[in-house]
């Protein structure tokens, strides 16, 4: 029987690269962040030069490159690109160029809010005025009532405080993260349930990825890190 990792939706969770159980893969290491009844999965993906590591179980997935470069075919992938992909994409492979490659895996059920294979190298994309001072806005990604997108804060940028319909998790890339629950360093994971509360900020300055409205039945007025 499937062992699930922090299942409960209704709950405060979080993890980290640094911190978490890592477990021998074939082509790498993973470390499950969420893993639940429904089949929606958060992970990391650890690998080394010459591994290949194969998508091939069904969901769609939204992949982010937090160090190294691989290449999905003959397409080189940068740090920090952000990959979408279909169920009906599967399987590929992803090889690693670099002694040593991390990526963040979420895998959404039921699958078809992504319409096609999608790339964003992030490095190279604009970033919009997000809604307060010292907020920056990189979109990538929206359907169904879910958004994604990359958070940059400048060092000392407050946000007003929010709820989340839909719920939230953010995945630290770089800097710190922080609201009244804590501080979360770069490579943390924090899960935030559907109508939860919080007042975050950043002391230092961080960026984050963030994906908001998908823990909950979803709705056109999910909240977003949208642009102002």
């Amino acid at each position: 029987m499937k062992q699930f990792v922090n299942d409960d939706i209704s709950l405060f969770a979080t993890g980290s690269a640094g911190g978490g159980q890592w477990t021998q893969a074939s082509g790498g290491e993973v470390c499950v962040l969420e893993s639940r009844g429904d089949e929606n999965e958060s992970f990391f993906v650890r690998m080394n030069r010459g591994e290949a590591w194969r998508f091939a179980s069904s969901g769609d997935l939204e992949i982010f490159l937090l160090s190294g470069t691989v290449y999905s075919g003959k397409t080189l992938l940068a740090q920090y690109s952000y990959l979408l992909v279909p169920q009906r994409s599967t399987p590929f492979i992803f090889n690693a160029v670099d002694d040593e490659v991390l990526f963040f895996v979420k895998r959404r059920h039921p699958e078809g809010l992504i319409g096609k294979l999608g790339l964003i190298q992030t490095q190279k994309a604009n970033w919009v005025p997000g809604l307060v001072p010292g907020l920056h806005v990189m979109p990538l990604f929206s359907s169904g009532g879910e958004n994604t997108a990359l958070v940059r804060w400048d060092p000392g940028t407050v946000f007003q405080p929010h709820r989340h319909f839909g719920g939230e998790e953010i995945l630290v890339v770089s800097g710190v993260f922080e609201d009244e629950h804590g501080s979360y360093p770069e490579k943390t994971w924090y899960r935030s349930p559907h109508l939860s509360r919080h007042d975050p900020f950043s002391i230092s300055g961080c960026t984050i990825l963030v994906k908001t409205g998908h823990l909950n039945i979803l709705s056109e007025d999910a909240h977003s890190w949208g642009a102002g």
